[in-house]
């Protein structure tokens, strides 16, 4: 019986140094600023997915622009950006690793939009992005939006294009 009682005070002794070698958890507390605009992100992905124009134009502001990691010196206009988010397939998506630096009346937000792109797609899977926001008339518009594929070389983030500018040089 001693041996019983040893083993099972050694047992107890081992799980209790287990116990207390364990990290801590913690849970990430989102801020306000994040909370803000994760609603207001995903407005804005609910707004291209339903192909609201309206609920695009509360949003995004009429100089908005789009410029890709993969052709930086092209900028897509926002019309231009709208027309092909409304045209290609909505992929169901969501946004993760938030942060958001409040200026005043501009905030720089970023996070990793994570894209369910079917296999083969011309979609990339995951795209990290960062938003330049401003406040007007109270409401907050996005005013560029700078993004770069993660995964996948060649693929276009949503709603750019790809496609060489046509540039008139004179020498």
């Amino acid at each position: 019986m001693q041996k019983t009682s040893l083993i099972g005070l050694a047992l107890l002794a081992l799980a209790q140094t287990v116990a207390q070698a364990a990290p801590p958890r913690t849970v990430p507390t989102v801020t306000r600023t994040v909370q803000l605009f994760s609603t207001l992100e995903n407005d804005w992905l609910d707004a291209v997915h339903n192909r609201d124009a309206e609920a695009v134009k509360k949003i995004v502001a009429d100089e908005f622009e789009l410029r890709s990691a993969a052709v930086p010196g092209r900028p897509t206009a926002r019309a231009e950006w709208q027309q092909q988010a409304f045209a290609a397939p909505a992929p169901e998506s969501n946004i993760e690793q938030m942060a958001v630096h409040e200026y005043g009346e501009l905030a720089v937000v970023s996070f990793m939009w994570k894209i369910a792109a079917p296999k083969n797609s011309a979609l990339p899977s995951q795209v990290f992005v960062v938003d330049t926001w401003k406040q007007v008339d109270g409401a907050w518009k996005v005013l560029a939006r700078y993004a770069a594929t993660v995964d996948g070389a060649g693929k276009a983030v949503p709603g750019s294009d790809l496609a060489a500018p046509a540039i008139n040089k004179k020498y």
